[in-house]
């Protein structure tokens, strides 16, 4: 079964890909309840537009040149259950969400994970800090008076790599230095709720 929502939300003038974000993250908030796991298809927008077919077969082609989107918010359940496809209009921003069921996972060599992040308001966002980023193999994570729960790292492709429950209000040191060079991002989770970064190891 397919279930179509119509273009919504527009800007003018042709979009970036952080504006597409931005318009994404804003519809997640308002109408998902995490967690959830959110991807976009690097090889988007092209004018070829993108076809997803689905594990019973279904076939949704969207020939506008898009930023597309694939939400998981099963992400701890294996067997196939329901997902949403979000597709953003280069053009003009416009949003289109497509609801499939019994959809199985993109390959994730045609997807690249982003991290969401919810419940945290700016000032809370820039009260957290990582550094040094890049770092070789050290990382500090400092947080004001928020009571930091939890610190996670993903790899690009939403595979948890590494987790420390502290449950502490002082600094936090992890220690990546057996991860191998590359992008990841780590996952805090506050008393006030959780904010992803984007670390570079050397």
């Amino acid at each position: 079964m397919l279930v179509f929502i119509a273009w919504t939300t527009s800007l003018s003038a042709q979009i970036t890909r952080e504006q597409a974000d931005a318009i994404v993250w804003e519809h997640i908030q308002n109408e998902v309840t995490p967690p959830c796991l959110l991807y976009v298809y690097e090889h988007a927008p092209s004018a070829e537009g993108i076809v997803v077919t689905t594990y019973k077969e279904e076939t949704v082609k969207v020939k506008y040149a898009c930023w597309a989107y694939y939400l998981n918010e099963n992400p701890g359940v294996s067997e196939p259950t329901q997902h949403r496809y979000l597709f953003v209009k280069e053009s003009d921003g416009n949003l289109l969400e497509i609801i499939t069921t019994n959809d199985v996972t993109p390959e994730l060599t045609e997807w690249e994970w982003l991290p969401s992040s919810f419940g945290l308001g700016n000032l809370q966002k820039e009260i957290i800090s990582i550094f040094p980023n890049p770092t070789t193999g050290e990382l500090r994570i400092e947080n004001g008076e928020l009571r930091i729960r939890s610190v996670e790292v993903f790899d690009v492709y939403g595979r948890k790599l590494q987790s420390k429950i502290v449950n502490l209000k002082s600094e936090i040191v992890l220690d990546i230095s057996h991860l191998n060079s590359g992008i990841y991002f780590v996952k805090i989770t506050t008393e006030q709720g959780e904010i992803v970064k984007k670390i570079i190891k050397q």
